[in-house]
This record gives C-alpha cells, structure tokens and sequence, in this order.
C-alpha cells in the first residue's frame, strides 16, 4: 500500500546471527525493491532492551519519566521516518518480558507506524548449549570462566533458561500474528542463510538484494578461546568492559590469518544424551506449538547425540597451548589489566567506537565503489 509504514522489531534470540543481521543493515547492504528501511541504529539497539527494563522497574512517576526519555526519543524518530520499514534489531529484548515490550509498543510507537511486527529466531537446545558456553567465556562471565561445558550445562538445566516454550508462547500471547518464529536451522533458512531468511521473512517476501559480505566474524576456535580465557581470567572488569573486550579480540582475530589448528566446541555423548533428555518434551512443544507439528527441534536434538564426541573436551588454556606462549599471555594480561585500571578512559566506549568506526568505513567504501 502507499504511504504505509511497518515497524519490525528484530528480538534475537542470542546466537541466532543477530550480528550479521545488524551489519548488514548497518552498513547498508540490503535493497529492497521499491522500498526503503530506515535502521535508527549504528550497529544494533541492544541499549534499548536494558532501556525497558528501567522503565519497567520504575517505582515513581520521576524514575518512569527518566527511564521514558530514550524511548520516546527513538520512538520519535521512527514517526518522523518517511521510509516504507524500520527495523529495530536487539538480541537483549531476550531478557526483556513480553508483556512489558508490549506495554513500551502501546505506550510510544503506536502511533509511529500502520503495522508492527516482533520477529525472532531460536535455536535448537544443544547448539545454543555450547554457543552460549562459548560466548560467555568470551565475555569473561567469572561464573563460567570457573566451569567446564558439562558444568554450564547444568547450572542452565537447573535455572531452566533454555525452556523455551513459556518464553515464546507469551510473545505470542501477546502480539498475536504479529509476531513470527523462525528456527536458527540452516536447512530451514532462505537460500540457507540467515540474514537472507530474515529480510525474505520479515520484510514480506519482497525481492531483495544483498552487496558484499554480511557475516559477522565467525566463532572463536578452542585454541583462541583458551588465549581470551586466560586474558579474562586477569581481568578485574564490570561485565560490560569484559564483553567490550571480548568482541575487540573476536574483531582483531578476524582480521588475522587462522591459527594453524583449529579445534570446534563440541559436545561429549554423555552430555548430549544428558541435554536430550532434559529438552526433549521442551523440543517437542515448540515444534507442535510453532513448527507445524514437523519435528525441527527434536530432531537436531538426536542430531547432537550422533555426533557428539566419545569423550569431554577440556576447556583448561593449558590443554591447548603452549608453557613457553602460556607465560607470553601471562605477561601480556598483568599489562592490559593494569592499563585498564586507568580510570580516566572510557574503555567500553572506546572499544565499542573501533567497531563501529569499522561499520563506517565499510559503509563509505561501498558508497565509494558504487559511485565509480
């Protein structure tokens, strides 16, 4: 329809290639044709999520002003947008409640657009396992950075937190056919790939083209992953530099030739039998409830098993690296955690403002290329 404008909320989850969704978009690789998408973001909005869960908490009128500013600032900007499509993309509205998005919706972007729609994909249970195992020793969450994967396997199945079934049923409770899951699956993706999936998806099926390369940097080998455990095993950082940080050394690892071996994380037999029995009925919901009936979930489940390892992989820096390149990591840790201790820089800022300058550059590049 002419005139008509539909804002796409993009809620993650974690580790389904919200990254390569957001560099694409941030660096303006997508076209749609005959139409336009506005993306109010440098690379993602992932503030707005933490943003709504202020306002959430709020417990005065004062507090709930403060925390709406920012919203209503966004949603001031989409209003004003004369693009056909905006997309919001935000892997932290995982950790965001359904209810409370929509009251943020009806309550400031309303009026912003003539149609909303909440889009998001999910992992299969085992593969989220030993990807969020991985990014979080990444970000250097101390309470991971002390366990081995069976470990963080455990601590999640006692927390329930991949349980999907209740989380999901609520977005659809209360966004109705408005909001769309779709499975991180590459055999069930759009020309098996995500970010092609998602534009397909989200934007109606409207042709679409994408230039240059929009992946994010792929997952960090075992090898690497040991180097940055030990550099955060130094760190005595909030959780937001530890994340900063994590993504600088993913960002510089990418720029590098690959490391001469190149060891996957991967599941041992026990644990993935453990993480089939735990999920299975979850699994099973979700792909009655949201699949058709067709069993996606449950079968990359006994996927796992079948090729899972006979025995547990260590996660131990010693088990991968050398003592002479041990004590050069060693070295070079004690020195950037005591620079990091400078008080007078704003070292997540700066680390962050890297990886947008990168976004930037790529952006002026292609603009550049296509003006020739």
């Amino acid at each position: 329809m002419p005139n008509r404008k539909t804002l796409i909320f993009h809620i993650g989850d974690h580790k389904t290639g919200s990254t390569s969704i957001q560099l694409a978009f941030a660096k303006r690789l997508i076209k749609l044709q005959g139409h336009s998408v506005f993306y109010p973001a440098k690379l993602a909005r992932n503030a707005l999520g933490d943003q709504c869960l202020d306002y959430g908490r709020a417990e005065t009128p004062e507090a709930r002003q403060a925390a709406a500013k920012p919203i209503a600032k966004l949603a001031r900007r989409v209003r004003d947008s004369k693009a056909d499509f905006t997309l919001i993309s935000a892997e932290a509205f995982e950790k965001v409640p359904a209810a409370l998005l929509r009251e943020v919706i009806d309550t400031f972007f309303a009026g912003a657009a003539d149609e909303i729609r909440i889009f998001c994909y999910v992992r299969p249970h085992a593969a989220r396992m030993t990807s969020s195992f991985a990014e979080r020793t990444k970000a250097g969450v101390p309470k991971t950075l002390k366990v081995d994967l069976e470990g963080f396997a455990q601590r999640r199945k006692e927390v329930e937190e991949f349980i999907y079934l209740p989380r999901f049923a609520a977005w659809r409770e209360h966004f109705g056919g408005a909001f769309t899951l779709r499975p991180m699956i590459r055999s069930q993706l759009h020309q098996g790939d995500v970010v092609s999936d998602f534009v397909h998806h989200a934007f109606g099926g409207i042709p679409f083209t994408i230039t240059g390369d929009s992946q994010a940097n792929e997952s960090l080998c075992l090898e690497d992953l040991m180097r940055l455990k030990v550099l955060q095993s130094h760190l005595k950082a909030p959780h937001d530099l530890r994340l900063k940080i994590g993504w600088e050394f993913s960002r510089l690892t990418g720029q590098l030739p690959p490391p001469p071996q190149r060891t996957k994380l991967q599941l041992h037999k026990s644990l993935a039998e453990d993480i089939r029995t735990t999920y299975l009925a979850d699994a099973r919901n979700m792909d009655r409830e949201f699949f058709g009936g067709e069993p996606l979930l449950e079968n990359e489940l006994q996927a796992a098993v079948e090729k899972a390892l006979p025995a547990p992989q260590s996660t131990d820096p010693v088990d991968y690296l050398s003592a002479s390149e041990l004590r050069s990591l060693e070295l070079m840790s004690g020195m950037i955690a005591g620079l990091l201790e400078e008080p007078g820089t704003d070292w997540p800022a700066f680390l962050h403002a890297k990886r947008v300058r990168d976004v930037e550059l790529a952006r002026k590049a292609r603009t550049a290329k296509a003006a020739e």
